[in-house]
């Protein structure tokens, strides 16, 4: 965009839109402010193209696009009315946002709402956490040979020692010496704190088991 459309952009656009923009009602979190950023990047947009094609236009009638794009709910970033987040899509009802912390339901015990965030928590590993266990482990494993993975895994799986042993021609014995050297080598190549960091209880959860508590302290006070 030349020099000369930013100063059109600027002095003659803008305030056009900055009285119409607070009219427009905004969809899911977005604000008078986002939405007037957006006109703007819409309508830079739309002058970048018309100079490239050579088309000359009233800075009324790019300001009066602009408008009907933001009243259809076309952003910068968007047109179409696929994607569930868009403002297009929510606006036709097909979709809709909704925050974490609204209410989802009342517990039985408490009698305090529970947000909806709590209601799709669950207690599994943090998928973080999970890729960065496995990514160790590989890096342990390759440090052995393939024998000695494949007795790991079987221990991983909760097969009892008696059997992998008996499965690779080895004596119960042999198995639980395995184990002992299983622990020390984990612990070498770990680290004396690698247990403790396996069990830190990710950020969310533990936000979410505060406020749990804090529920519980509320309805304790109340009876």
């Amino acid at each position: 965009m030349s020099p000369r459309a930013g100063f059109v952009l600027i002095d003659q656009i803008e305030p056009r839109l900055r009285a119409i923009i607070p009219h427009i009602r905004p969809v899911g979190a977005e604000d008078a402010e986002e939405l007037m950023q957006d006109a703007l990047t819409v309508a830079a947009q739309m002058m970048d193209r018309l100079e490239q094609i050579g088309k000359q236009v009233t800075p009324g009638n790019i300001a009066y696009y602009v408008i009907l794009h933001m009243k259809s709910g076309r952003r910068s970033y968007s047109a179409g009315r696929t994607d569930v987040m868009g403002s297009g899509t929510q606006l036709d009802g097909l979709s809709s946002v909704q925050s974490f912390e609204d209410p989802a339901g009342f517990d039985p015990e408490t009698n305090e709402e529970i947000p909806l965030g709590d209601m799709l928590a669950g207690n599994a590993d943090d998928p973080a956490q999970s890729a960065g266990r496995m990514m160790d482990w590989e890096q342990f494993l390759d440090t052995h040979n393939p024998r000695y993975e494949a007795m790991v895994n079987d221990f991983a799986q909760g097969k009892r020692a008696t059997d992998t042993a008996a499965r690779f021609g080895f004596s119960n014995s042999w198995a639980h010496d395995l184990k002992e050297k299983l622990a020390g080598d984990l612990l070498e190549y770990f680290g004396e704190d690698a247990v403790a960091d396996s069990m830190h209880v990710p950020l969310w959860r533990g936000n979410v088991r505060v406020d749990q508590e804090k529920a519980l302290c509320r309805a304790e006070r109340r009876h």
